[in-house]
């Protein structure tokens, strides 16, 4: 019964550590820099459509610009490869249809 309880105290005390160095880890806000919207369609289809109005509208929200750029050809291989290779910091995000998520990956 001791044993429990010091080890609750112990997880309560690591708790408590991560709780009061979490705000020292978050020294920079999330849209320090452009997000890049990748779409996978010509600049006039209806994706392309889609990501500007979606820019549009995350831009005034998130106080950053958002940068659309249309990568189209090989079925959406070719703009899913981009954002593959784009660093995983959050600053790219990818509007496709079902084709490069769903079917291409089986081709």
């Amino acid at each position: 019964m001791a044993t429990a309880t010091i080890s609750k105290l112990a997880l309560f005390a690591v708790c408590v550590a991560c709780a009061a160095a979490a705000p020292g880890a978050a020294a920079e806000s999330y849209p320090s820099k452009p997000i890049r919207l990748i779409v996978t369609a010509t600049p006039g289809g209806p994706p392309d459509v889609l990501a500007r109005w979606l820019a549009e509208r995350l831009a005034p929200a998130l106080r950053a610009a958002i940068v659309v750029e249309n990568r189209p050809g090989a079925g959406g291989n070719v703009a899913m490869q981009a954002a593959a290779r784009s660093p995983p910091d959050g600053y790219t995000l990818v509007v496709a249809g079902q084709g490069p998520f769903a079917l291409n990956p089986h081709l």
